[in-house]
């Protein structure tokens, strides 16, 4: 299955700006979000896979697929935007499959070149950068512990902790934190490269076949929801 295509997720960024207005900029939590996509946005075929998605999120309120949604997990913000979710997740093929590092080379050129996915902020190919040089230091680590018995995955967890600590104390940002509240503020705001970032991110792709609609889901509730930069982080 192809990423949304550039003129989908445009689609979308209408949708978004339209429902930032409407909530005045007061974002629902990612769970909530997430659990009246859930409940709203899946079209039969799809509803048990967006329904594991919701589950993996920690999703548990009662939820009614396809009824009302229960509980304090409601958010109006995503049942406005079920109807394009149901649209993209049966469409096929809309563009080519994208790599972090093709969204990184479109995110590098200029807002008036012939790019698949552009870059309205100025920053994701900095952000989309950091995050495959972080991806490569995590797969150089594996094959480190595969030799080490794992010692070098066990002391790289003993590192992030410490250093979570310290920069928590400190009241610092991690640099993590702020390439994820970054990337997600960037797709809010209309970057087609970090909306595709998202998208990339939140599930597995496949060239073919229809799109997942927990993937869908899950990108479309980690971009409108106050602490989506939260569950994007965790994904990489």
């Amino acid at each position: 299955m192809g990423l949304p295509s550039p003129t989908q997720l445009s689609e979308l960024s209408g949708l978004i700006l339209k429902q930032g207005q409407h909530c005045h900029g007061v974002w629902g939590k990612f769970k909530g979000v997430l659990a009246s996509l859930v409940a709203t946005a899946v079209p039969s075929a799809a509803q048990s896979g967006i329904t594991q998605g919701a589950a993996a999120a920690g999703v548990s309120s009662g939820l009614q697929v396809g009824g009302a949604v229960l509980g304090t997990t409601f958010a109006p913000l995503g049942a406005a935007l079920a109807p394009w979710i149901a649209a993209a997740t049966i469409a096929t093929q809309a563009g080519k499959i994208f790599s972090l590092h093709d969204l990184k080379a479109d995110a590098s050129r200029s807002q008036n070149a012939d790019v698949n996915y552009k870059c309205v902020c100025g920053a994701c190919a900095k952000n989309i950068g950091y995050i495959l040089d972080k991806k490569e230091r995590n797969v150089a680590l594996m094959g480190i512990g595969v030799a080490t018995v794992g010692a070098s995955a066990i002391l790289k967890g003993i590192h992030s902790a410490g250093k979570a600590l310290y920069s928590k104390a400190k009241g610092e940002m991690r640099p993590k934190e702020k390439v994820s509240r970054d990337i997600v503020l960037s797709a809010r705001q209309g970057c087609t490269a970090a909306m595709g970032t998202a998208f990339l991110l939140s599930g597995t792709w496949s060239f073919t076949g229809n799109r997942e609609a927990a993937t869908m889901a899950t990108a479309v509730a980690i971009i409108t929801s106050e602490d989506g930069w939260d569950k994007f982080q965790s994904l990489w």
